[in-house]
């Protein structure tokens, strides 16, 4: 009985993320803070990695134009800004001269390979011009989800090691905390987002086929034990997460 997650479930993991998730405000608050005084007459943003488009639709207001790649177009499908283009490509396969005064990057180097991640990097900050900035969003290795996921795994990597990669190359940085999380109606909301982040994050599909019958049940069950645990005195659900944005100029 190996655990496996429906399409219907998929999509309600999905909407909670693009729904709950304030990662978007919070770089919207940078920017605004940090990076808007500075802006020229007319600037322009580049989202790699670019999702249901919520980061974009919050920074829109500060930038002419709106360069969004996300390969894959069921999660763009609802996206749609005057100002903005959505390109089905993930940054490798992205072929531009054009240059950015904004990269933002938030969410996505968990999917790419840690030994590509200093190649990643260098090919962000190659689409920011002069006086421009990169932001890299990641999960940090602090707060209750890092906790969720550690229980069920030691291999995850979260934005620290990001900090390091970027050490290494002795880039200039500055590193933000800054405080996201997931809000959910019902457990069974709550539940179904608890399984998509352990069964995504923390298992490779060959270590869940491997599970006999009792080692998934008890897999299973620690998920909702975890789901239990966010629910708030009004009786909806929330999951806390911390996270780092990471500013490099150049």
């Amino acid at each position: 009985m190996a655990i496996t997650m429906s399409p219907q479930e998929y999509a309600t993991a999905f909407r909670i993320l693009a729904a709950s998730a304030r990662h978007p405000t919070n770089i919207h608050q940078i920017v605004t803070e940090r990076l808007s005084p500075g802006l020229p007459e007319h600037p322009t943003l580049l989202d790699v990695g670019a999702g249901a488009g919520k980061v974009a639709e919050r920074l829109a207001p500060h930038f002419d134009s709106l360069t969004l790649l996300e390969p894959h177009p069921e999660q763009s499908s609802g996206f749609h800004h005057e100002k903005a283009k959505v390109l089905p490509v993930s940054l490798e396969r992205f072929a531009s001269n054009d240059r950015y005064d904004l990269v933002v990057c938030s969410h996505v180097l968990y999917h790419v390979p840690v030994s590509e991640w200093g190649g990643f990097i260098d090919r962000l900050l190659g689409f920011v011009r002069p006086g421009g900035s990169c932001l890299i969003v990641m999960a940090a290795a602090r707060g209750p989800t890092h906790a969720m996921c550690r229980e069920f795994s030691d291999t995850l990597h979260f934005s620290e090691e990001v900090v390091a990669e970027i050490q290494r190359k002795h880039l200039p940085h500055e590193t933000l905390a800054t405080m996201s999380g997931f809000a959910a109606q019902t457990f069974e909301e709550m539940y179904t987002l608890c399984r998509f982040l352990v069964l995504e994050g923390c298992y490779t599909a060959a270590q869940l086929a491997a599970l006999n019958p009792d080692e998934a049940g008890r897999l299973d069950a620690r998920i909702r034990a975890h789901a239990e645990r966010c629910r708030q005195p009004d009786g909806t659900y929330r999951l806390e997460q911390d996270e780092d944005v990471i500013l490099i100029p150049r």
